[in-house]
């Protein structure tokens, strides 16, 4: 089984921001509402004008939801806080596992990339390790990929051993050319691996950055993909775009993919 992403239906949006989640979600809704300038800081305000002028892409987030077919009512308000945490203080990666561990019961390789939006997860966790005892136990996603959970609780022998995710959304991806989304939804209805809609992404042409990867194709580690493909003979160009989100609120610079026959 792999994890199913469904775009869904996309609706224009007005300046907008972050509303209570829909039930059972454990991410958030972002809905079409008047933004007064009274209703956020003079800090966020700049920042926001700044996304907008100067990121090459940006992802503006109308609905993204995460969840897990068991997940506790607990664990989807602890994560729903630190969310919310993350984007009032505009947290960088490290600080963003950080503040899930901290808050969090227990967390998996698997949702982490796509919870807090990490591309380099194993080596995030890793960093942190290097300061915190974490607790580790061996579990099974979507019945049949395996990894681990991480906690800083002592004893995690009744977290379960098996896990079960699915991811729907509705995101618009901005740059100077309008919205451009489109091809990568259509690929991810066509193609259900993640390196083989990676594959036929570069294959017709389209730039493919981390964001993209783990948005639409489900790929959590771009970068091995990449490498394979190139094992495989593919040709495959590197850059790297400043980018922006609405779910992290941060601008940064990350890989960006495209094929390149030379």
């Amino acid at each position: 089984m792999v994890l199913i992403v469904q775009p869904l239906r996309r609706q224009a949006v007005t300046p907008w921001q972050c509303s209570a989640r829909p039930a059972g979600c454990a991410v958030w809704l972002c809905r079409a509402v008047p933004v007064r300038a009274a209703d956020v800081n003079n800090r966020d305000t700049d920042n926001r004008k700044r996304y907008r002028v100067t990121a090459d892409i940006s992802y503006h987030i109308e609905r993204y939801c995460f969840t897990e077919i068991s997940e506790p009512a607990r664990l989807n308000r602890q994560w729903a806080n630190v969310l919310q945490m993350c984007r009032e203080q505009q947290a960088g990666p490290e600080e963003r596992v950080r503040l899930a561990l901290l808050n969090v019961d227990y967390v998996t390789s698997f949702e982490l990339p796509f919870r807090l939006l990490l591309l380099r997860a194993p080596q995030l966790i890793a960093a942190v390790r290097e300061r915190q005892t974490l607790s580790q136990k061996n579990v099974l996603f979507n019945g049949k990929r395996y990894g681990c959970v991480y906690s800083m609780k002592t004893d995690i022998s009744t977290v379960p051993d098996e896990f079960q995710y699915h991811l729907s959304h509705r995101i618009r991806r901005i740059t100077s050319a309008g919205s451009t989304e489109t091809p990568y939804q259509k690929i991810a209805k066509e193609v259900k691996a993640p390196r083989e809609r990676l594959a036929l992404a570069l294959t017709a042409g389209l730039e493919v950055t981390a964001l993209d990867g783990l948005f639409w194709f489900g790929c959590q580690r771009l970068a091995a993909d990449v490498l394979r493909l190139r094992k495989s003979g593919m040709r495959i160009a590197t850059a790297s775009k400043t980018v922006s989100d609405t779910v992290t609120g941060t601008m940064r610079s990350i890989p960006a993919y495209r094929s390149d026959r030379g």
